[in-house]
């Protein structure tokens, strides 16, 4: 029997609560989600996920530890964690809109965008694949309550936009070294 690929998932409850089996059923899907975790967890990550493409997300539950001082710091972290996870291909999701206020305010949400721009940017020349579906879960600047159980945590919806999104990509040849 031929062997699965494998796909190695990173990140925070939003990986953990994935029903990757169901998206994903041609892979071997091995999930590292931690629910609360953020940051500190991807940069402490040290399995060996090198035979494995890899699908990292996280970032919404570090927000409130910044501000428009250390953000540019926070970025410098995020991107060198995620470039320290070893992989055949790595995927980035951004960092997803959330709901924390009753009162609507998307300033949240803007803000999110904003460090969104930041690590894309920062991104780029690498072989990092960003995904990149935060208007697609927005709804009038917060997160879309028909995507979530909970205001925060998506529901099968919301995991369709990811899958949906993932899909698409590893349906794409790996990126290939240029030839020296």
């Amino acid at each position: 029997m031929e062997e699965k690929p494998k796909l190695a998932f990173v990140g925070n409850s939003h990986i953990a609560f994935w029903a990757l089996n169901i998206y994903f059923p041609q892979w071997e899907c091995l999930n590292y989600g931690v629910p609360g975790e953020g940051l500190a967890y991807v940069e402490a990550f040290d399995v060996d996920t090198s035979d494995c493409r890899v699908v990292i997300q996280f970032g919404s539950n570090d927000i409130y530890q910044l501000n428009d001082e250390n953000v540019d710091g926070y970025v410098e972290r995020y991107v060198k964690a995620v470039l320290a996870v070893p992989s055949r291909q790595t995927y980035l999701f951004c960092i997803f809109p959330r709901n924390d206020y009753d009162d609507y305010s998307t300033s949240v949400n803007k803000f999110i965008c904003m460090l969104n721009q930041k690590i894309h940017r920062k991104l780029e020349g690498t072989d990092i694949i960003y995904l990149d579906v935060f208007d697609r879960l927005l709804q009038d600047g917060r997160l879309n309550p028909e995507l979530t159980i909970d205001d925060l945590h998506l529901n099968g919806k919301g995991y369709s936009i990811l899958s949906e999104a993932l899909r698409r990509t590893l349906e794409q040849p790996l990126k290939q070294a240029p030839d020296l």
